[in-house]
């Protein structure tokens, strides 16, 4: 089954995305990519489902090609708004939520504020922040660019995905700091570089967004069906145990590492959807 492209129209504007139709009349699966990609990162994911469901992968306002908030300052639950009326848009009724770190935030917004048509909730990857760090974060991570006359918004571009290729902050360019498995793939260097620039002036909106949500009271709020996935080698899996602890009966499914092993967890977990 192949991917299409398409797009979604909200107040604000367009919200990009891909989809997959499926074969059967399972819940259909919206995914939440991370920051600052697109949905083209989750293509592989998407390819790697079985073909029982629709998936629809959606930009991320400020990324890709959707549009940006209208607020200066958006919260994690107006990200969640806006896809959710793209949603209604493509006309999908209840579903479930895939989110992977900026997505995995959105979607716990998103069944917070739709608990009658989120059916279940995937999440990969959690930012759990103390309150020195959030601070820290949101002062150095995602640095406010424009372009200007030398061009400098280029180089600054390569090497802030570069960075973050190699350390965790990137910011922090010591050994204490450098990421275990992190990959210096040049062609995902060259991709996400491109998607920054894309949206230079707006890519740090939905980072801003995740340092200031107050992911933990979140979680212990959510009343469904959760399953909290940990590939073992990612920058915010040492907090997935956390994670699936502040989720009343969650499921955790740890060393899930590639497109294949995850897709097999989450087929598995949205099958019991399926028949509920």
């Amino acid at each position: 089954m192949r991917i299409e492209k398409a797009y979604a129209g909200i107040e604000e504007g367009q919200i990009h995305l891909r989809r997959r139709s499926g074969a059967g009349r399972a819940v259909p699966l919206a995914m939440l990519h991370a920051s600052p990609s697109s949905s083209r990162s989750l293509e592989g994911l998407m390819l790697a489902m079985g073909e029982a469901r629709d998936l629809v992968a959606f930009d991320t306002p400020c990324n890709g090609h959707s549009c940006a908030p209208r607020a200066s300052a958006p919260a994690i639950a107006e990200f969640a708004d806006m896809l959710s009326r793209a949603s209604c848009d493509l006309r999908i009724g209840r579903l479930a939520l895939y989110g992977t770190h900026t997505g995995a935030h959105v979607a716990i917004e998103w069944a917070l504020a739709e608990p009658d048509r989120v059916a279940g909730l995937v999440l990969d990857g959690v930012a759990l922040l103390d309150d020195a760090t959030r601070a820290d974060f949101l002062a150095r991570y995602a640095p406010r660019r424009a372009p200007d006359a030398t061009g400098s918004q280029f180089h600054w571009a390569w090497h802030f995905i570069r960075d973050q290729m190699i350390f965790f902050p990137h910011f922090e360019k010591d050994a204490a700091h450098l990421r275990a498995g992190g990959d210096l793939d040049p062609r995902l260097l060259h991709d996400l570089t491109l998607e920054v620039l894309n949206n230079l002036e707006v890519y740090h909106l939905p980072y801003e967004a995740v340092f200031r949500h107050e992911v933990r009271s979140a979680l212990a709020r959510l009343d469904l069906p959760v399953l909290v996935l940990c590939d073992g080698s990612g920058a915010l899996d040492p907090a997935s145990e956390e994670v699936a602890r502040l989720v009343k009966g969650a499921r955790f499914a740890h060393g899930r590492d590639g497109p294949a092993a995850k897709a097999a967890a989450i087929d598995a977990f949205l099958e019991d959807i399926d028949a509920g």
